[in-house]
């Protein structure tokens, strides 16, 4: 490491120190500084790192969380970047305290815009896809554009080993294909010829040779199963590492079977289901036993606003970030699994963070919402007004959606809401703001 770098680091380690003793967020500005000041310096934080990225529209925090405690069943040194912060500045941050004379292992989400300026000075060993989703339109457009970005990442580390999601067409594709990848899938039943639909409102089911559109025999959620297209041969790939049961699928805990053998985690949702299988998938391709990975699955904790449960005046709070509409309904399915009566807080912002278009809102199904008992409901964020509009069309309160400050006065609403159970569905920058105000 040059001295430069040297003073770089040390000056980096400083200000992550200062910001910590303040109570302020250490994930990105620490990182921020150091870029600015010496654009080499993730060269020289690399040294002896065996990288594994996970990038993808959905999913990639939770995956990173799956893997990094999988993997420290085995290794003993796993860096991550543990609070979400997968730009560049987020990365640098997170290898600070990387030992150059030790063997290491840094499992790092990634942001899939960001990947091609990534892979300029890191060269994963390991890339995993979770998913490609319709997310933040005015930053990333549709997602043909996704899959182009992460192909030109792809491309500066063509020797890595690229795990990805079977059940999504769009890594199909010839151009992914081209990486020879090894395909992770959910085969749960399903039927016996290519008969199915998509979700309404998929994304991608468009078959790219011939324009078709897609015919499935399982659909396990939007546009994720076991697809063919019925006018040609496009068709789901040939599966590596499959489920072929789910045993059990339960609010805050979830038991499926690979090969006959069970793995269980402590969250619930199809959805996390599949980045648990994300997860295991990398395990396995680094050579990791199925005890390792049943122990490291077992540990898994709910996360930074991925079903993140507190207790706040005896009251059980429930924390989902919800960012486009294919994830946003699969946090209503899993909120749809609550029994007990609940109460509902619903934060909209559209800062850049969260993609200046909110109208994704109404791709998504509120409407399922109806079939729980629901006390009360509380909107707040920037957009507090279109929420609120939103969740009227839905019908599924026939009493006052109350708007409120929730910087200033989530604390009494938590307190004084009519229920035990509070269910938040927030958007990225009103969730870090609540975090700080509930100092999580």
């Amino acid at each position: 490491m040059s001295l430069k770098s040297k003073l770089v680091k040390v000056l980096a380690k400083s200000i992550r120190s200062i910001l910590k003793l303040l109570n302020r967020k250490a994930t990105s500005l620490p990182g921020y500084i150091a870029y600015k000041l010496d654009k080499d310096i993730l060269k020289d934080l690399s040294k002896n790192t065996k990288f594994i990225f996970v990038t993808g529209t959905n999913g990639k925090t939770m995956t990173t969380h799956f893997l990094a405690t999988i993997l420290r069943e085995h290794y003993p040194i796993v860096l991550t970047n543990e609070s979400g912060s997968n730009m560049v500045q987020g990365i640098i941050t997170s290898l600070l305290d990387n030992p150059p004379d030790k063997e290491t292992v840094a499992v790092l989400e990634v942001d899939e815009a960001n990947l091609v300026r990534i892979g300029k000075y890191l060269k994963a060993d390991y890339v995993a896809l979770t998913n490609i989703f319709r997310d933040q339109m005015d930053r990333f457009g549709e997602i043909y554009n996704i899959l182009d970005k992460i192909i030109d990442g792809l491309e500066l580390m063509p020797e890595a080993k690229v795990i990805a999601n079977g059940d999504l067409p769009i890594f199909s594709y010839e151009k992914l294909k081209n990486f020879k990848p090894t395909y992770f899938a959910i085969r749960d039943g399903g039927h016996k010829c290519y008969d199915m639909d998509a979700e309404f409102n998929s994304d991608g089911i468009i078959c790219p040779s011939c324009h078709s559109v897609l015919k499935y025999k399982t659909v396990n959620y939007s546009s994720l199963g076991d697809f063919a297209c019925p006018n040609c041969n496009f068709k789901s790939p040939e599966i590596r590492y499959e489920i072929n049961k789910i045993a059990s699928l339960d609010p805050n805990h979830s038991k499926f079977f690979i090969d006959y053998k069970p793995y269980e985690v402590n969250v619930g949702g199809v959805y996390n289901i599949y980045n648990a299988l994300t997860a295991l998938s990398v395990a396995y391709e680094l050579g990791l036993t199925y005890e390792e990975i049943y122990r490291g699955l077992k540990k898994q904790k709910n996360v930074f606003g991925r079903q993140e449960n507190i207790k706040i005046f005896d009251k059980n709070v429930v924390i989902n970030l919800v960012k486009n509409p294919t994830g946003l309904n699969q946090v209503i399915d899993l909120v749809t699994l609550e029994k007990e009566p609940i109460s509902l807080i619903c934060l909209l912002n559209d800062n850049y963070a969260d993609g200046l278009d909110v109208s994704w809102i109404y791709d998504s199904y509120y409407e399922k919402l109806a079939k729980l008992d629901i006390k009360d409901i509380y909107v707040s964020g920037t957009r507090k007004k279109d929420i609120k509009r939103r969740l009227e069309i839905a019908d599924i309160f026939n009493s006052e959606i109350k708007a409120f400050d929730y910087e200033n006065e989530v604390k009494d609403i938590i307190k004084d809401a009519k229920t035990d159970n509070i269910y938040i569905l927030s958007t990225y920058t009103a969730m870090l703001k609540l975090r700080e105000v509930l100092a999580l």
